[in-house]
C-alpha cells in the first residue's frame, strides 16, 4: 500500500435502485461477487492500495444488505475494517475506515454527496467521489496533480470509448465506407471525481439539481472543472451480462484486479 493520502475521504455512491441489474439473491449489484470479493470491495481495495483509507457510503435502496455486509465480523477481520460511528469519527490509519449512513431513498447523487460532507472535519479540504459499479486502474497521483492549478475546483475522469456498433459513412444517400466499432470522437465520463470541498457551498443549487446534469455543468461554465483522460483499464457493471463478462475476464487472468 502506498503512503496514506491524508484527509481525502472517498464517497462511494452506492444507494441507487440499480434497475438494470437483477439478482436472484436480491443483492444490490455492488455486493455481487466478481472475484473472491464483491464489486464494492474491489473498488475500496484499489483505493486503499493507492493511499486512501476513509470511505463514506451514503446508503439508500437495499441499505440493510450493506449494513449486514460491513458489520459482519468475518468481513471486518478479512478486510481489516474499522466501522465508524456517526457521532464519533475516529480514523485508524492502518485500517480501511468505513462510515455508513442512511441518505434516504429519494436522494440523488448530489444530495448524497452533500449529506456525506457533514461528516467531514475542517482538515478535509478535498474529497473524492466515485460510482459503486466501475473498475478502472486510474493513477490518482497524476489526477490529483491537477489541483495545483489555482483555479481548479474539481476534476473528472474521462475515457476514450469505442462504439459497440459498426458505423457507416454516407454521401448522397449511398454508403461509402464501413467503420467497425470506431473510437468515439468525444470521451465519456466514467464517474471518478475529486472536489475542493468548498465548491459545494459556493455553487447555488436547488432541490432537484443532480451531479451530472446540473452541478458539474455549473463548475464547467466557471472554467474550474479539469479533466483527467484515463488511458488504462475501464469496465462498468450495469447488468448481469456485464457481471458475467467481468467474471470471465477474472477467470482468464487471476491477477485481473491486482493489476488495477
Amino acid at each position: 500500500m502506498k503512503k496514506i493520502i491524508q484527509n481525502i475521504p472517498i464517497i462511494i455512491l452506492s444507494g441507487g435502485k440499480g434497475e438494470r441489474f437483477v439478482s436472484k439473491e436480491n443483492l444490490p449489484k455492488q455486493l455481487s461477487k466478481v472475484s473472491s470479493h464483491p464489486i464494492i470491495m474491489e473498488i475500496i481495495l484499489f483505493y486503499f492500495k493507492n493511499g486512501f483509507n476513509f470511505f463514506i457510503l451514503p446508503l439508500g435502496y437495499k441499505s440493510n444488505f450493506f449494513i449486514q455486509f460491513f458489520n459482519d465480523k468475518k468481513n471486518i477481520k478479512k478486510y481489516n475494517l474499522n466501522i465508524i460511528k456517526k457521532d464519533k469519527i475516529e480514523i485508524k490509519e492502518s485500517k480501511i475506515n468505513i462510515l455508513l449512513f442512511d441518505a434516504g431513498l429519494k436522494s440523488n447523487k448530489l444530495k448524497r454527496i452533500k449529506k456525506s460532507i457533514k461528516y467531514l472535519d475542517n482538515k478535509s479540504t478535498k474529497l473524492g467521489v466515485c460510482y459503486g459499479d466501475i473498475f478502472a486502474n486510474i493513477s490518482f497521483q497524476k489526477e490529483l496533480f491537477n489541483f495545483k492549478r489555482k483555479n481548479i475546483e474539481a476534476i473528472a475522469v474521462a475515457y476514450n470509448e469505442y462504439s459497440p456498433f459498426g458505423h457507416v459513412k454516407i454521401k448522397d444517400k449511398m454508403i461509402k465506407k464501413f467503420y467497425e466499432k470506431p473510437k468515439l470522437p468525444d470521451p465519456i465520463n466514467i464517474g471518478f471525481y475529486f472536489f475542493n470541498k468548498k465548491v459545494f457551498s459556493k455553487i447555488k443549487t436547488n432541490y432537484r439539481d443532480d451531479l451530472e446534469t446540473d452541478f458539474l455543468p455549473k463548475i464547467s461554465k466557471m472554467n474550474k472543472l479539469s479533466c483527467h483522460i484515463h488511458k488504462g483499464y475501464h469496465f462498468t457493471v450495469n447488468s448481469q451480462k456485464d457481471l458475467i463478462n467481468v467474471k470471465q475476464l477474472y477467470k482468464k487472468n487471476k491477477n485481473f484486479f491486482k493489476d488495477l
